[in-house]
């Protein structure tokens, strides 16, 4: 009753965590706990990365520790773990490696509530395993599978000396599923079908399990200029549930004729509006009721990575080599896929030569920006560089260049291809219906990764190989989360400000103050 109450109290005070984890390894783990279905229980140790956020705890599955023989006990219909099995737990908790957590299977019919008999193990567990690993936190996840509910769970944290409440499990793979936990699933307001409904095209084309999956997902849209601005525009007219906006950039009139929120009034400020504000102002004038987190910041903030972890999907439209690292190393370490948005335009004389839109899908389930060749390492290093190293690389160039040497290998100078908004718009509404069915499973994005010219024959569709580096850490630490910092390709530049300025949390205060 002690831990009901702290979850209760967590709840209240809107601390929570989230667990996601790849779909092959939760049809893998499903099959183990269900081995004894439909009238007993099974169970396994696992492992999981974490991240301690602003809002909770950031859970990322890595890998069962399967019992073997012996390790539990057949004889019993509960799930009943042998001190050989616990004692090899505890030596994995005291490498100070990875988390560890139990999950274990209820009998179908029973309910996914913890038992006294789950809430002794869970104390025990808990206060153990955190002595074992010097505090790191412990998850206890319950699983039940029936024809008519789906899957279904409950699941608690233990960290720091208080229970939290696991509210969603997000599975990660051809399709992106948020399953709510049967505990927050009573605290959460349902979702009251329209009498005409707003999406009623969309739902007769992808049915209204989808639309209703759209109304309950969070987005992270990364860059909201030319690319972003476009594909929020399309996914609020989904009605979408949640927002994150980053960008750390203001509007300025050369925006303006690709930017899909900004009007002729903005242009007239004295003080230039940030562009995640407007975006914000968009998703808002066509869904009030959604919840828009606005951040002027960068993705390698680390506050603008808590908010991220609140996605389903995060989309990049920042068309830079940082940006595609990050997002790179989020999949892989977070287990939180991305779709990263390129768009190329060049050409001479007025005559176009090059209309490319470039879409890649950074995925736990698959090779990283590195191993794929997606991300230059030299343009990377200059995007990070601070106003007085380039001034410097480029002096040494010149004078490079002056004793007869080739400047390039003091400084490479980088062209910035211009783009316009018919393209722009193109490929960031194009992104945005690929978020829709990666979300609902209507489609699938056909290749991980991919480019198109809409200047050519038949698009002069190209499909990069995608294939693993030998020794690349991608997929050794997948899922690691925080413990796998050592390992990041790319982070915030010690010259950069060390936080991004959160602008907004939240529906709209007309919408608020209506629901209050």
């Amino acid at each position: 009753m002690a831990i009901q109450r702290e979850l209760a109290a967590s709840l209240e005070a809107g601390r929570r965590c989230i667990l996601r984890i790849c779909e092959a390894d939760l049809l893998a783990l499903e099959k183990h706990v269900f081995q004894r279905y439909p009238d007993r229980e099974w169970g396994t140790f696992f492992k999981f990365g974490y991240r301690r956020t602003s809002w909770g705890l950031a859970l990322s599955f890595v890998e069962p520790m399967r019992p073997v023989a012996g390790d539990l006990d057949r004889t019993q219909g509960l799930t009943r773990f042998k001190d050989q099995y616990t004692k090899r737990a505890f030596h994995a908790a005291a490498s100070k490696q990875l988390a560890i957590g139990v999950v274990h299977s209820h009998p179908e019919g029973a309910g996914t509530w913890p038992s006294s008999l789950d809430d002794d193990m869970d104390a025990y567990f808990g206060k153990e395993l955190a002595a074992y690993s010097a505090g790191a936190p412990y998850c206890s996840l319950i699983l039940q599978r029936s024809d008519r509910t789906g899957l279904t769970f409950t699941g608690r944290m233990f960290d720091k000396g208080e229970w939290l409440s696991l509210e969603y499990l997000i599975s990660v793979g051809s399709v992106v599923e948020r399953f709510e936990s049967e505990l927050h699933a009573l605290h959460s307001a349902p979702i009251e079908p329209d009498s005409q409904s707003i999406t009623a095209r969309l739902e007769s084309l992808m049915g209204i399990r989808a639309a209703t999956r759209l109304k309950r997902a969070v987005v992270g849209l990364i860059g909201v200029s030319g690319t972003g601005s476009p594909a929020a525009h399309v996914l609020a007219r989904a009605q979408l549930g949640g927002f994150v906006l980053v960008d750390p950039e203001r509007f300025a009139p050369s925006n303006h004729e690709r930017f899909h929120v900004s009007t002729t009034s903005d242009l007239e400020q004295v003080s230039a509006p940030f562009k995640v504000e407007l975006v914000r102002r968009l998703i808002h004038s066509v869904n009030p009721m959604a919840l828009v987190t606005s951040m002027a910041g960068n993705v390698l903030h680390d506050n603008v990575l808590d908010e991220l972890l609140l996605c389903d999907v995060l989309v990049g439209g920042t068309d830079s080599q940082h940006g595609r690292a990050a997002l790179s190393d989020i999949a892989s370490h977070y287990l939180l896929p991305s779709l990263d948005i390129g768009v190329l335009m060049d050409g001479a004389n007025g005559k176009l030569t090059s209309q490319l839109v470039d879409l890649t899908v950074f995925s736990p389930s698959h090779p990283c920006g590195f191993c794929t060749g997606r991300i230059d390492g030299v343009a990377l290093s200059y995007e990070l560089m601070s106003d007085a190293e380039l001034r410097e690389r480029e002096l040494a160039a010149l004078a490079g260049a002056e004793r007869g040497q080739n400047p390039d290998q003091y400084w490479r100078r980088q062209r910035q291809f211009p783009t316009v908004g018919y393209l722009t718009t193109a490929a960031g509404a194009i992104a945005a219906g690929y978020v829709e069915g990666w979300l609902t499973g209507a489609f699938q994005i056909p290749h991980p990764s991919f480019q198109f010219d809409i200047g050519r024959e038949r698009f002069g569709v190209v499909t990069p190989p995608t294939e693993y580096v030998s020794g690349c850490q991608c997929r050794i630490k997948r899922g690691w989360a925080d413990q796998a910092r050592p390992y990041r390709n790319v982070v915030r530049p010690s010259h950069w400000p060390r936080r991004a300025t959160l602008l907004h949390r939240g529906p709209t205060r007309a919408a608020s103050a209506a629901v209050r």
